[in-house]
């Protein structure tokens, strides 16, 4: 847990960033289907790193060197339905606020007041608070005020010593999450087997998705959140999957890819060790002052002399990479910003991620690079290089318009049906040099030991 004196310290740091009182929304619940059964509560990231409050319907107002959280008060019925319920004054001091008051005060507290205010994820809280400072408030659109989500970004981007203690955590229990996948993967079993299980490790170890997991053979939907396959013979097995700590909120991303019959067949090795071999190169390149985008560029660079030497491209390795040809196999850039959330910060557009007044890059593939900037000392960010046959981007007239002539069409065609290879890890910045976070195993004759090494994933959660 981050401990009340970072939180108190970081809204110290607010304070002398951004003058005026600020009001700190959380998110409110939301209905799943009924009003009595809501959807799982995620608290506004913001809220939760000044904070540290996880509870629904909370808001904060830092005015005048001073803390006061505002909470809803207990229903009389809540001992019946819920259990104990903790009074506003033992919440005061659990989260070490000056002054805990029933949230229903909020409004008439603040209505005379120059607020300073962030869009949250809960549009019903945006459109309570718009009405209150008189202009939109809109989840990764209309921020707020800038001033304030600068401020924001700032702090947040630069990961402290809490913060990364609580990282780390969840990279050790995200591991047990894929090693124990790793082992129950065997032909004959079921995509669907392999998520459930993934996720109940994580649940078991206090843990819960910190996004939607991506577990599937079909590796090329670089967002597959399909789980509907049975385990064949010949394919991979690509997961991207992150456990988030349940109290603090802080997690990882991590992607591994493996062969369902725990041995890589055909030119499946090949490309496996040239996708670790860019993210190596990839990780070696995320150092104090280095531009982001020189790290996407030396993973290009290794993957654009694999198509080189695979015969899927015609020229050589700086013509490809000039043209851009290699992006059609590597469509998405190398990473983002990690941290509170899994794209940290990109609520905020890409107002954290790219130099004021600088746009994203036009070109395929490039279009996707979410962060541009030189890399600080205790920045947090993901290398995922991947490898990808896909349909879809090999068959679009646009692109074949501007890379045909440089792309092998009857190679292609055998590679097709291959899917896709990404190998992602999480990497602190430092001013000795990159730091990885996260350490479940990667190199091939290491994954292939593990997979299929033990029961299936329903013999361990069906008994079957």
């Amino acid at each position: 847990m981050i401990p009340l004196q970072r939180h108190k310290q970081r809204r110290q740091q607010l304070a002398e960033r951004v003058s005026g009182p600020i009001l700190l929304l959380g998110n409110g619940t939301r209905a799943r289907n009924l009003p009595m059964t809501p959807l799982p509560f995620r608290q506004d990231s913001t809220f939760l790193y000044f904070t540290g409050c996880e509870r629904p319907h909370a808001a904060a107002l830092l005015h005048d060197g001073r803390f006061t959280l505002y909470l809803p008060e207990p229903a009389p019925d809540d001992a019946l339905w819920h259990g104990h319920t903790d009074d506003l004054q033992a919440l005061c001091a659990r989260y070490g606020a000056d002054e805990a008051v029933p949230v229903a005060r909020l409004e008439q507290d603040v209505q005379s007041l120059p607020l300073r205010v962030l869009a949250v994820p809960d549009e019903a809280r945006n459109r309570w608070a718009s009405q209150l400072v008189g202009h939109a408030l809109q989840f990764g659109r209309d921020h707020g005020d800038p001033e304030l989500a600068d401020a924001v970004i700032a702090l947040r981007r630069t990961k402290d010593a809490d913060e990364i203690a609580e990282m780390r955590q969840a990279a050790s229990i995200t591991e047990k999450a894929f090693l124990a996948t790793m082992r129950a993967t065997q032909p004959g079993s079921h995509e669907r087997g392999l998520w459930t299980l993934f996720e109940a490790v994580l649940r078991m170890h206090d843990g819960v998705p910190g996004y939607d997991t991506i577990l599937t053979q079909s590796g090329e939907v670089l967002h597959n959140n399909d789980h509907s396959a049975p385990l064949q013979d010949g394919r991979l097995v690509l997961l991207d999957g992150g456990g988030e700590l349940m109290r603090s909120g802080y997690g990882v991303d991590i992607t591994r890819t493996w062969p369902v019959s725990g041995r890589f067949e055909g030119r499946q090795r090949a490309a496996y060790e040239a996708v670790l071999e860019s993210q190596r190169v990839a990780i070696a390149a995320c150092t104090v002052g280095r531009e982001y985008r020189s790290v996407h560029d030396a993973a290009c660079t290794v993957l654009a002399q694999f198509l080189v030497d695979e015969g899927l491209v015609r020229g050589e390795r700086d013509g490809i990479l000039e043209r851009g040809t290699h992006a059609l196999f590597f469509p998405h850039g190398v990473g983002h910003h990690l941290g509170l959330d899994v794209h940290d910060l990109e609520n905020f557009g890409d107002r954290p991620a790219y130099p004021p007044g600088v746009p994203r890059p036009e070109p395929f593939g490039t279009r996707y690079l979410r962060l541009n900037l030189p890399l600080e000392a205790g920045w947090v960010v993901t290398v995922e290089p991947g490898f990808y046959v896909v349909p879809a981007i090999l068959q679009d007239p646009e692109l074949l318009a501007l890379h045909g002539s440089a792309l092998n069409t009857d190679a292609i065609d055998r590679w097709q049906g291959f899917g896709g290879i990404r190998i992602e890890d999480d990497v602190l910045v430092t001013e000795t040099g990159p730091d990885v976070l996260t350490s479940v195993p990667k190199a091939a004759d290491a994954i292939l030991e593990i997979v299929g090494s033990g029961p299936t994933a329903e013999a361990l959660l069906c008994g079957s």
